[in-house]
């Protein structure tokens, strides 16, 4: 009988610790989002506040959003997958992957041209910048253009410059948006395409040029929850993103902000 009292009074201050410090106890989960590299430091920020106001733990898988759709397609343990583009949140929703109803398009970027930081850049206009001239031998660092949203949407706006045909054989193509900043930044390459963002992130870099916007489709990030994985904790997560603390990260990173916090 001892034991069985001693065994309660035990369970009894469990439950109240538990309690003391909801929701981080038996009410705690775990969300897992899949994001666009360029995401890296706002997601970062949003997620530290959102695991300090709830309890519950974020994992951040970051990579090019066609690495990240295959992998959700070949179905890879996500919860949220946050694209860079419009084009693979429709295909994954087209292929069922995806909760429609829950995507939500909140954050947009810009596109720029970016040189490394002890380039002496001249201040032209970038549609009067000589680049083929500008890069000689040299190569320009630029995410998968047939699959990758940056490259995308770097070619793009080349090829509205009449410029591809004479720029695409000295572009190194990688497998995301930060993996060309990085070779810019270490000297690898003469120039990079990159979101102003990802130029903001690294102090190695500097931008020489940002892109008209009329030479590519719109650069914003949707968001939606992996079919099969609607959960309390990742409905929550969904409605912080929308929310005035998410924002702000974003905006304090120079992310543009389509919607205001309801």
């Amino acid at each position: 009988m001892r034991f069985a009292q001693r065994f309660i009074q035990m369970g009894s201050a469990f439950w109240a610790g538990c309690l003391a410090v909801l929701p981080s106890c038996v009410l705690s989960g775990q969300v897992t989002v899949f994001a666009a590299a360029s995401l890296k430091e706002p997601l970062e920020a949003a997620a530290a506040q959102f695991e300090a106001q709830t309890g519950h733990d974020v994992v951040l898988s970051f990579a090019g959003s066609s690495t990240l759709a295959r992998q959700i397609t070949y179905g890879a343990p996500a919860d949220v997958f946050v694209s860079a583009n419009v084009a693979w949140m429709e295909h994954l929703i087209a292929q069922g992957a995806l909760l429609a109803e829950s995507e939500k398009t909140l954050f947009g970027n810009r596109l720029a041209l970016v040189m490394p930081a002890d380039q002496d850049v001249s201040a032209a206009d970038f549609p009067a910048q000589d680049l083929a001239e500008f890069l000689g031998d040299g190569r320009m660092a630029m995410a998968l253009v047939e699959a990758v949203p940056a490259g995308i949407y770097g070619r793009q706006a080349f090829e509205a410059l009449g410029l591809w045909p004479e720029l695409a054989p000295q572009v190194a193509q990688v497998d995301n948006v930060r993996a060309a900043l990085a070779l810019v930044a270490l000297g690898e390459v003469r120039a990079g395409v990159v979101y102003v963002t990802d130029a903001a992130a690294e102090g190695r870099v500097q931008i020489a040029a940002v892109f008209p916007e009329e030479l590519h489709d719109d650069i914003v990030y949707p968001a939606a929850i992996v079919q099969g994985q609607d959960r309390p904790e990742v409905r929550a997560f969904m409605t912080f993103w929308e929310g005035e603390a998410t924002q702000a990260a974003f905006a304090q990173h120079g992310f543009r902000l389509l919607r205001r916090a309801p």
